[in-house]
């Protein structure tokens, strides 16, 4: 299952996460949603961490996970603002849903001030509406959401100080320029290979097939953690998954891909990423062109005169569960790659849009007029046609005998 994905902007990152890509968060005013962990650590013995025994202290939740570079980025930043709060005042909780047989190893040489609350239900994550890592979330000492959208850089003791004495705060603001070089810092080492300088490098190895799949990409870099072969494939070469199909069942494996591949061309990495994991995954890979019915992406005057540019890698993703595509510094190619995934037919980028979108997009699954009316006020048209659309054939071959 991809639980999260996640993708790095390049740096300098220290923005306010977008308010409209997380729907699902609880609203600022609101009473805070449960707090339960199966496992709290770093708290003295006993300890309760639910809103009657926090009521009367600000609460910073940061939601992270070892796996999540912007987190492990956000550690140090994290650490100064609990050494610059009274703890009388102000409990920082970082929650994660990950076992804590690795997160206890990872804290040994990540070390996080605050308490670290488990759960591994991943309850939490939902009730929060949290759906992208590192998100903070402000709650007040009467157990209200005071923010779900700033980011540890632009908070400041001083705020959350005056909010403890229940004293009207505007969270947020410019950030930090102390905490902001601490973030690019750790990030730019959170983001270093085992081989600095590389120029070229791709490394292939087995997953764990009980995990949940878990997504990077900054610049000319790309980890996936425990992917099925599909996925794998697709997210790598940047063909959608939607296009990629099996002649035969694919052996229970996922796997591991790191690349390191800044300025190559995209026709010959994805080549060589398909020998990679077809000498690994011992299978044969083969792709094939065919006129089809597809639908056709297209930009009004409106879209094209709104082109705005924004620095760093983005993403469009399709929840299907929440029946939401959002977008967030998306370009019109990812758009619609992630329409396909929602509509189930391929779809084609003839929109000429060469800016950056963030929004959030009801669409129903498999219903082209649910799109059709939310790219409308983008300014977007999708329209049915006929054109030749690659796809992918993976088939399983037999193992190599062991020698």
């Amino acid at each position: 299952m991809l639980k999260f994905l996640v993708f790095v902007l390049a740096l300098p990152l220290v923005q306010a996460q977008v308010p409209d890509l997380n729907p699902n968060a609880p609203k600022p005013g609101t009473p805070a949603p449960e707090l339960s962990f199966t496992q709290l650590l770093q708290a003295p013995a006993g300890t309760k961490a639910d809103w009657p025994s926090l009521r009367g202290k600000v609460v910073v939740l940061e939601f992270w996970a070892t796996w999540c570079a912007p987190c492990v980025a956000e550690i140090p930043v994290v650490n100064a603002l609990i050494a610059a709060s009274d703890p009388a005042k102000v409990r920082f909780i970082s929650v994660d849903d990950e076992d804590p047989a690795y997160v206890e190893p990872f804290l040994m040489k990540h070390p996080i001030a605050g308490w670290i609350g488990i759960d591994r239900s991943g309850k939490l994550f939902d009730r929060f509406g949290v759906n992208a890592r590192p998100t903070t979330m402000v709650i007040d000492p009467q157990g209200r959401v005071v923010s779900t959208t700033v980011r540890p850089e632009q908070l400041k003791p001083d705020q959350l100080a005056a909010l403890a004495e229940g004293k009207p705060v505007v969270l947020g603001g410019p950030a930090d320029k102390e905490l902001e070089g601490m973030y690019n810092a750790a990030m730019t080492q959170a983001l270093a290979f085992h081989q600095p300088g590389a120029l070229f490098e791709i490394s292939l190895t087995r997953g764990d097939t009980k995990s949940d799949t878990h997504i990077l990409m900054a610049g000319g870099r790309t980890d996936i953690t425990n992917a099925p072969l599909p996925l794998l494939l697709g997210t790598a070469t940047g063909m959608p998954e939607s296009r990629i199909s099996s002649t035969g069942t694919l052996p229970d494996v996922k796997y591991s891909l790191s690349l390191e591949t800044p300025g190559a061309d995209p026709r010959r990495l994805a080549q060589a990423i398909e020998l990679a994991i077809a000498s690994v995954a011992h299978v044969d890979i083969r792709h094939s062109t065919a006129t089809e019915d597809v639908y056709v992406l297209t930009a009004k005057p409106k879209a094209l005169a709104q082109q705005a540019q924004a620095s760093g890698t983005g993403f469009a993703l399709y929840n299907a569960q929440a029946q939401t595509l959002r977008c967030l510094n998306a370009t019109s190619d990812q758009l619609a790659g992630a329409l396909e995934t929602a509509l189930g037919r391929a779809v084609i980028n003839d929109s000429g849009f060469a800016g950056k979108l963030n929004a959030s997009l009801k669409i129903v699954m498999n219903d082209a007029a649910s799109a059709r009316e939310a790219l409308a006020a983008l300014g977007f048209v999708l329209a049915e046609g006929k054109r030749p659309v690659e796809r992918v054939i993976i088939t399983p071959l037999s193992a190599p005998a062991a020698k």
